[in-house]
């Protein structure tokens, strides 16, 4: 009897779950000549419709029905996709602020936790899991882009509302009663760019832990590989760019990735993966600092030539410099 009942309710609640997961949304972010795309599930119900506990009940129902621990951690991550897209339409809201999409935030860490816990337990019993951790790593790192990329658009839309308003403040005359509420709402707005910017920057220390556990499950040669694999795909992008950067910040990036294969040749995996990661975060820094200028062009009259910002330029080597400290000592 309790087979059918279950049967029923899963038959009952299966348009929900595929209507959540049939349709996807490209987050396309482009930088000089290459376009970079992230495609996150689309979410069905959002948190505050009222049909969403329906959504998150049929995700519990699959997973408390799901026995084998792999399949129970490849869900914890598509759930958190799910979640993932669900922070990205509840924040196009031009109204919505980052306090209304913080449970969904917490709930997403949660699965992820929940997932890379799975795979560590099934390690730790002795078995193989290097096929799932490398798995489970290509959607965690979806997932890092899908984010980055709903933050950056949620400060981009906060950019273009304090630019309105500061319009706005510079067409009024002194004791316009608009004034003051122009002013408190300008205050709101800036807090909010702040405080996106603080979940932006703390992500990849949020994600560390869960990042170590999938490196850990791979294996020193695998993880090496994979991280360096993915800079050579990354530099691309740093090619594209190149017009706009001095030529030693090129040369510095271009000599991380050198000295990461060359570790990665002699053995010394856990080297090479921490110079191929430092490589990937200076790129991202690279990205950051030129778009960054892109959009102060756009926003200015100015008919200068586009070029990265020298504060820009100083925190670019600072990365590389900790690339370099992390050589100190190899060669002696």
């Amino acid at each position: 009897m309790n087979k059918f009942i279950i049967a029923g309710i899963m038959l009952i609640s299966s348009p929900f779950v595929s209507f959540a997961q049939t349709s996807t949304t490209t987050v396309t972010q482009a930088t000089g000549t290459v376009t970079v795309t992230t495609t996150i599930s689309n979410p069905g119900f959002l948190p505050g419709d009222f049909f969403y506990f329906l959504d998150r009940w049929t995700e519990a129902l699959n997973m408390a029905l799901t026995f084998n621990n792999e399949k129970k951690a490849r869900k914890h991550l598509e759930n958190a996709k799910e979640r993932a897209a669900e922070m990205g339409e509840v924040l196009k809201n031009p109204e919505a602020k980052l306090d209304d999409v913080k449970s969904t935030k917490d709930d997403l860490d949660t699965e992820i936790g929940d997932a890379t816990s799975l795979v560590k337990g099934e390690k730790d019993k002795g078995n193989d899991v290097s096929k799932l951790a490398h798995e489970l790593d290509d959607e965690l790192d979806s997932i890092r882009e899908a984010l980055k990329d709903i933050f950056k658009e949620h400060r981009n839309e906060s950019s273009r509302a304090e630019t309105e308003i500061r319009a706005k403040l510079a067409a009024l005359a002194p004791g316009d009663p608009q004034i003051p509420g122009l002013t408190q709402a300008l205050a709101s707005i800036m807090k909010e760019k702040n405080d996106t910017d603080k979940e932006d920057g703390d992500l990849d220390g949020d994600l560390e832990d869960d990042q170590d556990l999938l490196d850990d499950g791979m294996g020193k040669e695998n993880s090496a590989q994979k991280h360096i694999d993915e800079a050579v795909r990354l530099k691309a992008r740093l090619d594209a760019m190149a017009g706009e950067l001095p030529a030693s910040v090129v040369a510095a990036y271009q000599d991380l990735l050198a000295k990461a294969k060359a570790a990665d040749a002699r053995g010394d995996f856990e080297t090479a993966k921490d110079l191929s990661k430092q490589a990937k975060k200076v790129l991202e820094k690279i990205q950051d600092a030129v778009e960054e200028a892109d959009n102060a062009m756009k926003d200015s009259d100015s008919d200068n030539d586009e070029e990265v910002d020298e504060s820009d330029v100083n925190k670019l080597e600072e990365e590389i410099k900790k690339g370099e400290r992390m050589m100190e000592g190899l060669n002696r």
